[in-house]
């Protein structure tokens, strides 16, 4: 049997390139797992609200909405619903003393998080807030990041970070 020089490394290439295919199978198994649940569920829809806001102006006012949107519920293994992702584009009327102003429909996304027990954990949508005419020609618009979570009354006109928009301007438009 005659010596091959190469015959060391060559085999030694071999050892690594099946070590290399055993590490990326085992780690295709291993990370791939979640992967097989269930594909997310699609849906769409469009729903209305009304909300009274009483602390945003010195009166009250009444906006109405129009929400359409589309969303993907994510589910775990067990088929326990873990996430909720929307896209939505929202249309709203502001009401008070005997004046109206309608937005303009903005767009934004929303995110729901549950835990183990189904319980809603976080909410938050991030994008336009609103973009609303005024009659002086300006325009009340509010983005940014909103935890609708620590907002009970359901409607967030400023988020919680960004563009608040001037919301004395809209206040006198509606006084």
């Amino acid at each position: 049997m005659m010596y091959k020089p190469c015959a060391g490394p060559a085999r030694l290439r071999v050892a690594r390139l099946i070590a290399v295919a055993v590490v990326v199978a085992l780690s295709t198994a291993f990370f791939a797992s979640p992967a097989m649940a269930d594909p997310p569920a699609k849906g769409e829809g469009t729903m209305t609200m009304q909300t009274v806001l009483t602390d945003i102006c010195p009166f009250t006012f009444v906006v109405d909405s129009t929400i359409q949107y589309s969303e993907l519920k994510f589910f775990d293994r067990s088929g326990s619903l873990i996430r909720i992702y929307q896209h939505t584009v929202e249309q709203d009327v502001f009401k008070a003393n005997d004046k109206t102003l309608t937005s303009v429909p903005y767009t934004f996304n929303i995110e729901f998080l549950f835990d183990s027990s189904g319980n809603l954990i976080h909410m938050w949508f991030a994008g336009a807030g609103v973009k609303i005419p005024l009659p002086d020609g300006t325009q009340f618009v509010s983005a940014g990041r909103f935890d609708i979570l620590t907002h009970p009354e359901g409607f967030v006109l400023s988020p919680d970070k960004g563009n608040p928009g001037n919301v004395a301007a809209l206040c006198a438009a509606l006084s």
